[in-house]
């Protein structure tokens, strides 16, 4: 009996350059790592899409390739030792631990939170962070989504980007056309252009200040950026341009990491 296509074979079956088991394989193996506590087979069965008599041979043959392992005194498949060894080893080549290293330089040479954001459509994500030792700091999202211009993090990211500045401050700020809003925005960004990077006062909580550079991808490409971020007490105007020189030294000690390839912005 033919299993059913679903969300895990379906697409691989219509290529025929790909091998459908090992197209199965890999979505088995994506919803096991996925899930924060493991899966049985028929949770991984309901998220590919796949049989449970399917389900049931891939994972038993992924165990025994040491992909996937079983969870002690249940019927959960975890990430077996294979898995982990790949994941560590790609970890390792992927930039990220060189990443938190200059961020925790930065978070020293400050005292302040330090993070990394990269650029998803109009929103910034949070991808590491460092906390500052201090009994008053921000402590840093990772995983946090924050709108581009809500973040020094973004506004770095858009005015250094490929659009023109007036066309983005026109689409960020979602006014529908050349208004007020824009013009401010597009004043901040020529700022952030002209002094090398973005400070910004959240918007949601006054008392938190932060400084942002953009980090120059390949060809020019800006999609990340790293900030200090703290109370505006500790970031005063005085500061700006030797707080600005600290963060943009970090900016320019992640150029050329491939942290993005680890956070799948492929």
């Amino acid at each position: 009996m033919t299993a059913p296509r679903g969300p895990g074979s379906g697409a691989a079956a219509s290529r025929g350059t790909e091998i459908q088991s090992v197209a199965r394989a890999a979505a088995g193996l994506g919803v096991v790592v996925d899930s924060p506590h493991g899966l049985t087979t028929t949770e991984i069965a309901k998220a590919t899409g796949l049989t449970v008599s399917t389900v049931h041979r891939l994972a038993h043959t992924l165990v025994s390739g040491n992909l996937l392992c079983r969870e002690q005194g249940s019927e959960r498949f975890l990430p077996g030792s294979l898995l982990l060894r790949l994941a560590r080893k790609a970890l390792g080549s992927s930039g990220v631990p060189e990443a938190a290293d200059v961020l925790k330089e930065l978070a020293d040479r400050t005292g302040e939170t330090a993070s990394i954001g990269m650029r998803r459509g109009d929103e910034v994500l949070i991808l590491l962070s460092v906390p500052s030792t201090r009994p008053l700091r921000y402590t840093g999202r990772p995983g946090a989504r924050v709108p581009l211009l809500e973040s020094a993090l973004g506004c770095a990211i858009v005015a250094f980007g490929t659009d023109p500045v007036g066309q983005a401050a026109e689409v960020l700020t979602r006014s529908g056309g050349d208004g007020p809003e824009s013009w401010a925005t597009e004043i901040d960004l020529l700022a952030t252009q002209f002094r090398g990077y973005a400070v910004l006062d959240d918007p949601h909580d006054p008392g938190l200040r932060a400084i942002a550079a953009p980090v120059i991808g390949a060809s020019e490409h800006v999609r990340m950026a790293v900030e200090i971020q703290g109370p505006t007490s500790r970031i005063p105007e005085d500061r700006f341009d030797e707080l600005g020189s600290v963060v943009r030294g970090a900016a320019s000690a992640l150029e050329g990491l491939p942290i993005s390839v680890a956070f799948g912005d492929f």
